[in-house]
């Protein structure tokens, strides 16, 4: 907290600091307004000019607010004021002594026109009107689509461009979505888009140790290549889509490219900014679910053992669980008084565990910005912190982070543009084995968490230690939820710092270099524990309940760590470099021809480095000491002889300490022309060969280029569609050709070893081949093509846009067992994408005092494998592939990469309730394991959306501004929980387990499957458990049913992702308190999902989860 607060103070003294400079240079003395745009928004940078005699004496921009001061002189001829802003129609105010006595407020309209022709676009290597781009991309403003509620960016992208899928994986904070855009074109690579802050290539972020107690939520609490950069100081963001945006990234730019502009100084007035948000998660509630409350959950295990459904093992006596109970009872343990008055608290103990272990969270974020300067120079420094709290008892997140841009034109030809980021991040987690949400999703109501004095309940379970064989399954631990979370936990740190500097050197009016140089520098380090008196550590190591056994006793002796826990650590580091050199040319010839071109060379080289540790005997209560295994000498097993070497240090030498290090260089050469004839016929050819140490050692293939061209032809702007349509503002045509790349940075071209130690017999080191060399091995290759039509009309601008992908992946195929290996890496699975993609924006309504705004984006996806699985003989698909599906390698030709197939269940036995599928049997098949499993399966979808889309709507009057967001994705298909998930074999299920309502509507009688689809219980004396498939395999029927198709249901679903209402503060009053903008909002997130009632409370898009209802309270004030 010391270094925290050491940052803060500093980083504050830092804005006070630029705070003054401006003091020495302006005066807020003269003319002072206001401009805004028509929905009542401030207008950053807007140019004002004071005319004297149309000519201009002196001019100014306006602030973040759109505010503006600046001098004028009506005795010295000044007479007109000319306000504009780029896209608007420019506003001409005459000046008066009565004009100036007040502020003026200025409204620009927009001029669509315009807007298309002068819109600059940036790529993150060039900037370029955007009626010289033919390229499919999207920009939208961070404003639109801002949501205070979230700590990144990429959360708040959901329905917001045409074409990306952005589907959230977990409901925790911090966690980030995953992100695909037009499809899926990798297998064994990251199909995560490549991200551009500033020009700046941002690298895949760092990896931890994923061992057993190393928890794999803790990646989800690492974040992505954004989650250090601060949402409030982004300004835009641009989705590049096709080959023609995105070939200039050339191997990197395979899975579409988002390109983050942050936001710049503007000369003027300083303009200070601070904006508070608080918000809560909803918890949730057993009214959301379809679980069994305490008393239904022990009627149902009466029923099944009345009706002959066996235990899995025999019931642990005690009194915390009706079998328990029973156990109890039948051994004479308890009196028949004492159990009726257990059964009667357990059946309306009606625990809540939601109650208990989740929480309605309260995160709060503030940041303070500030920006100005001069003609000379600009500047924009922020500083933020995020406090950001799940629902989750203990799962929290904490992020500071810290911005300065400065841009300085050091003359007419030289301007230098610095940025700093700096980032710390804190997030909070749980020790193995312990996960508060599942736990309360999955145990049962009729537990009790409290004894009845107020104590903790401790229940027990059986386990074998592994050195007490004279027990053997019939060792006892005592488990309570509370216990574990208290003496365990899981956290991560992450730093990020980032310096960048762009020069620009105008050689000549039309030619100009720009330099870029960057550093990034990435600090992870995650450690997770789990303390002596957890179950984990008593079950692996000790053997006992912490503090049951004097020293000396044989289970004393017995235990590999009779005191202490077990510490796992993880730290990672990364650095890299870019520097870009670049030539631009931007000149226009004779007014009918325009030509922008540029020709560059970039490096860049990133270096990782990972070690995990493991520590045994760790106390950090007691000062953070280190107590001693038993050593080997002292170590006695129960039941057995036998040897334990190093004991608990044995993993040690096992993979529990491991360090790694990784080196990508690369050198590319790029270059783009965009050529314009008569601001109709637009021409745009991109090129770029890049060298890497991971596209294989051959000298003459280490270059290897990608490319696109692309046309557009401006319709609306024919001399005779503008005589004869002059109310078609826009109709563009456009088509792009070309190819991307994509690297896969788990895979190389290198052989790769594994030193394995001393091999004993030899009493040699060796070590093992991990993969064979392959000097052919590139970057995948994706084909695209893009046709695309812009349409403006009646104040309507519309896009539509047809893409089709051929991808040339890289999969694992067979190769000749002679090489030591079964399978190989090779370039050559066929994936294709292709799709449909629509925008389209009006405003219905556009007055002074109303204006209301409409937006629509869709997009369609066909996603399939072009190729069978190459691995048939060695490492051969199973039925089980089909039915779970496979995101490392195709299924079936013709199909999507994410299809998964389902048995045929045609319907129940009228005579015990079993159910039964197509082409399965209790007869012995004489069957062929080469058996095509899709002959037996049915296919039954994919389980990633092909369909994915937004609506959002904005309406504002006077002050007063209320939106609402919608996302939908549509297509997806996926398996419905498991009722019988926890019935092992048929028996009876675990008694600590929650159980679904859909049970009690089960098969009882002969009839019921008249009604019901759901099976009734295994009670069966003969051997009808199992079924025998085609293939000559076997699958039990309880597993059949949850994974056939009638357990299958469609994960589309509409989501409010935001409702939100804002009411600015009139300017005159918040003058009289010394600010220039006072603003209230209120937001709510995830106000609503619309989905299948098959799911019963679950949220489709996380399949076994919720995403909680956040509601938002913030306050903006400008100064």
């Amino acid at each position: 907290m010391r270094f925290k607060q050491l940052i803060f103070n500093t980083l504050c003294l830092l804005l006070c600091f630029l705070y003054t400079l401006p003091a020495f240079a302006q005066k807020d003395t003269g003319i002072k307004g206001v401009v805004t745009d028509e929905l009542g928004d401030p207008l950053p940078a807007a140019s004002i000019a004071v005319m004297n005699n149309k000519k201009i004496a002196r001019g100014a921009n306006t602030n973040l607010y759109g505010e503006f001061t600046i001098e004028a002189n009506l005795k010295n001829g000044d007479n007109e004021l000319v306000v504009s802003y780029i896209g608007k129609k420019s506003v001409k105010v005459k000046l008066t002594p009565d004009v100036i006595k007040k502020p003026i407020e200025v409204v620009l309209k927009t001029d669509e026109t315009m807007l298309a022709d002068v819109t600059i676009v940036e790529d993150g290597y060039n900037r370029l009107p955007r009626k010289d781009m033919v390229g499919a991309f999207t920009t939208v403003k961070a404003d639109d689509i801002m949501m205070p509620a979230y700590q990144s960016i990429d959360q708040m992208l959901q329905g917001k461009v045409a074409g990306m899928s952005v589907v959230n994986t977990s409901a925790r904070v911090g966690a980030s979505p995953k992100i695909t855009i037009r499809g899926t074109s990798t297998i064994l690579g990251n199909s995560d888009p490549l991200w551009v802050v500033d020009g700046v290539i941002q690298e895949d972020p760092l990896s931890i140790d994923m061992s057993s107690a190393i928890t794999s939520d803790m990646r989800e609490l690492i974040g992505n290549q954004i989650s250090w950069l601060n949402p409030q100081d982004i300004d835009n963001i641009t989705v590049l889509k096709d080959a023609s945006a995105t070939a200039i990234y050339g191997s990197k730019a395979s899975n579409g490219v988002i390109v983050v502009t942050t936001k710049k100084g503007t000369p003027g007035r300083v303009s200070v900014n601070y904006n508070t948000n608080v918000s809560v998660r909803e918890r949730p509630t057993y009214d959301m679910y379809d679980f069994m409350n305490s008393y239904e959950r022990i009627q149902f295990s009466k029923e099944a053992y009345e009706a002959g459904v066996r235990y899995q093992s025999e019931p642990l006596p005690q009194i915390y669980t009706y079998e328990g109970l029973m156990a109890m009872f039948n051994k004479r343990m308890i009196t028949e008084d004492e159990f009726s008055r257990y059964l009667q608290r357990l059946e309306t103990v009606n625990t809540d565990w939601f109650d208990l272990l989740t929480r309605n969270s309260v995160s709060q974020s503030h940041n303070l910005s500030i920006s100005g300067g001069t003609d000379k120079y600009t500047y924009n420094a922020s500083i933020g912190y995020q406090n950001n709290k799940g629902y989750e008892v203990g799962n929290e997140n904490d992020q500071i982070t810290a911005r300065l841009s400065i841009n300085s034109n050091i003359n007419e030809k030289l301007s230098i543009n610095a940025q700093l980021n700096g980032s710390v991040r804190d997030a909070d987690g749980y020790g193995a084995g312990v996960n508060p949400y599942t736990y309360a999703m999955n145990t049962s109501r009729a537990i009790p968490a409290f004894e009845e004095n107020g104590d903790r309940a401790f229940y027990s379970k059986y386990y074998t230690y592994q050195y007490n064989t004279l027990l053997g399954g019939k060792n006892q631990y005592s488990y309570n939820i509370f216990n574990e979370m208290e003496n365990s936990f899981s956290f991560n740190r992450g730093t990020n710092f980032n310096a960048s500097i762009n020069v620009s050197y105008k050689i000549l009016k039309w030619l100009t270099y720009q330099g870029t140089a960057s550093i990034s520098v990435t600090n992870n380090k995650s450690e997770s524990y789990a303390g002596e008196k957890t179950s984990r550590v008593e079950q692996l190591y000790r053997g006992y309940a912490y503090g049951t056994e004097k020293a000396g006793s044989d289970r004393f002796n017995a235990a590999l760590m009779p005191y202490g826990g077990v510490l796992n650590q993880a730290n990672s580091q990364g650095v890299s470099y870019n520097t870009s050199h670049r030539l631009q040319f931007s000149k226009e010839f004779n007014e009918d021809h325009r030509l922008n071109a540029m020709l560059g060379m970039e490096i860049r080289s990133s270096e990782s480095t990972s070690e995990g540790n493991t520590v045994w005997g760790y106390v950090p209560e007691r000062g953070s000491i280190l107590v001693s295994p038993t050593l080997p000498e002292n170590f006695k097993p129960i039941g057995s002889d036998v040897t334990i070497g190093w004991g608990a240090l044995a993993q040690l030498y096992n993979g529990a300490w491991n360090k790694m290090s990784t080196t990508t260089n690369y050198m590319s050469f790029f270059a783009t022309v965009a050529y314009a004839f008569k601001n109709r016929y637009v021409v745009n050819v991109n090129v770029r060969s890049d060298a890497s140490n991971r596209f294989g050692q051959d000298v003459n293939k280490q270059f290897d280029p990608t490319w696109s061209f692309g046309a557009s032809w401006k319709i609306a702007q024919e001399p005779f569609m503008m005589e004869h349509a002059h109310w078609l503002d826009q109709l563009n045509l456009r088509a792009s050709y070309g190819i991307q790349g994509n690297v896969v940075n788990t895979l190389s071209p290198e052989m790769i070893v594994r030193y394995q130690g001393l091999l004993q017999s030899y009493n040699e080191y060796y070590l093992s081949i991990s993969s064979l060399p392959n000097k052919q091995l590139k970057w995948e290759r994706t084909k695209s093509l893009n046709l695309g039509l812009d349409l403006a009309l009646f104040g309507i601008t519309m896009n539509f846009e047809y893409y089709r992908r051929n991808s040339n992946a890289i999969i694992r195929q067979d190769i000749a067992q002679e090489y030591g290996m079964s399978t190989m890496p090779l370039n050559g699975g066929l994936i294709s994408n292709s799709g449909l993609e629509v925008t389209l924006n009006f405003t219905p309504i556009r007055t002074n005092d109303i204006a209301w705004t409409i937006g629509v984006n869709a997009g369609k996806n066909w996603n399939e494998s072009s190729s069978d699985d190459r691995t048939a003989k060695a490492d051969e698909l199973t039925h089980t592939d089909f039915l779970n599906g496979s995101s490392d390698r195709p299924l079936k030709k013709g199909y999507p990469l994410s299809a998964f197939w389902s048995y045929k269940f045609t319907g129940l036995n009228g005579t015990n309730g079993y159910p039964t599928f197509k082409d399965a049997t209790y007869d012995a098949v004489d069957g062929n394991g080469s058996v095509d499993p899709t002959t037996f399966l049915v296919y039954s979808g994919q389980s990633e959306p092909d369909f994915s889309g937004g609506f959002n709507t904005r309406l504002r009057w006077k002050n007063f501004n209320i939106g609402m967001d919608f996302a939908v994705a549509l297509g997806a298909k996926k398996r419905l929980p498991n009722p019988y998930s926890t019935f092992t074999y048929g028996k009876m299920p675990d008694i600590f387990s929650n159980l679904s309502k859909e049970l009690n509507d089960r098969w009882k009688q002969p009839g019921d499957e008249a009604h019901t689809n759901i099976p009734g219980l295994y009670t069966s004396v003969r051997d009808l458990y199992n079924l025998n498939l085609p293939n000559g395999l076997y699958d039990n029927i309880y597993s059949m049913w949850a994974q056939s198709d009638v357990r299958v249901a469609s994960a589309s679903f509409l989501r409010c992702t935001q409702l939100s209402l804002s009411y600015t503060l009139p300017r005159t009053l918040c003058q009289k308190i010394g600010l220039s903008r006072i603003q209230l909002s209120a937001n709510i997130n995830n106000l609503f999902v619309i989905a299948s009632d098959d799911w019963k409370g679950y949220d489709p898009e996380l399949g076994y989860s919720i995403q909680p209802r956040i509601y938002s309270v913030g306050l903006s004030l400008g100064l």
